[in-house]
């Protein structure tokens, strides 16, 4: 499973400051990640997703796209992670025996393929609550624009409900979340869904940069498969446009997970 390309939108905005200033953002970014799933069979990971976000008072609407280079297991799929995918022309499969519509001895384990990976929309509002403490809730959804024939995505739409907590302590920000996403089954592909949850804390890197360490949790999409666990940290800073950009590394803490992965991101304002 790669990186949720709103992750690293949500870091950036922990990072900084707890409510965005009013305006449009483009955002870029660069993500890599490699691991075995709990697999035979080694899966690498390229994620450069493409970002647009605009804010109004306490409401933020934000979308992502991504251009996607994977390299591995086609039961691996990105954003997703393992699962039981009977598709005859997956990554690297192109119709073999084993699967429906065979025609070799034994089935693939590795291929390789690129292109545009699922559509990520969500609408974030903070709730006032009239102290420190601050909440947002979150509608999210996955749009199928992946190829499932290239295994870069289930082919079905996801649809997630999330609330997120955190307040600073004079410098120190603690922060937490929990959510629920109704994975979406397609012809080949059958999941369940799956709850997640993070808490982490960031802190004051000179006068408007930020150091950030993360835990996240996620349920495997199949029971079949191990749940994923991730250690996260990060660093954010603005930068002279007026921009902000950021650097994290991650480690796996579970076969659910993979191995290792980093990436870096820009958000620029306007």
């Amino acid at each position: 499973m790669i990186r949720s390309s709103f992750l690293s939108l949500s870091l950036l905005a922990l990072a900084g400051q707890a409510h965005a200033i009013d305006g449009f953002s483009l955002g870029v970014g660069v993500d890599y990640s490699s691991g075995d799933y709990g697999g035979d069979t080694t899966t690498d990971i390229l994620s450069i997703p493409l970002s647009a976000r605009i804010d109004s008072g306490n409401l933020s609407l934000r979308a992502s796209l991504p251009w996607l280079h994977v390299s591995g297991d086609p039961n691996v799929l990105p954003t997703t992670g393992r699962v039981n995918n009977l598709n005859p022309i997956g990554r690297g499969r192109g119709g073999l025996v084993g699967i429906p519509g065979g025609g070799a001895d034994q089935p693939a384990e590795r291929g390789s393929t690129s292109g545009i990976g699922d559509l990520s929309l969500a609408a974030i509002y903070s709730i006032p609550t009239g102290g420190a403490l601050g909440v947002d809730l979150a509608f999210n959804a996955k749009i199928a624009t992946a190829d499932e024939d290239k295994s870069l995505g289930t082919g079905a739409n996801d649809y997630g409900v999330a609330v997120d907590l955190y307040r600073d302590f004079d410098g120190t920000m603690l922060f937490g979340g929990a959510g629920y996403t109704q994975l979406g089954d397609s012809d080949y592909i059958e999941v369940d869904s799956v709850l997640s949850g993070n808490f982490g804390v960031g802190w004051r890197a000179g006068s408007r940069g930020r150091l950030g360490l993360m835990y996240d949790y996620r349920e495997a999409a199949s029971s079949n498969f191990d749940d994923r666990s991730d250690l996260t940290g990060f660093f954010s800073a603005p930068a002279r446009s007026g921009g902000r950009f950021q650097l994290y590394v991650s480690k796996g803490l579970s076969d659910g997970s993979p191995d290792w992965g980093a990436g870096a991101s820009f958000l620029q304002s306007f």
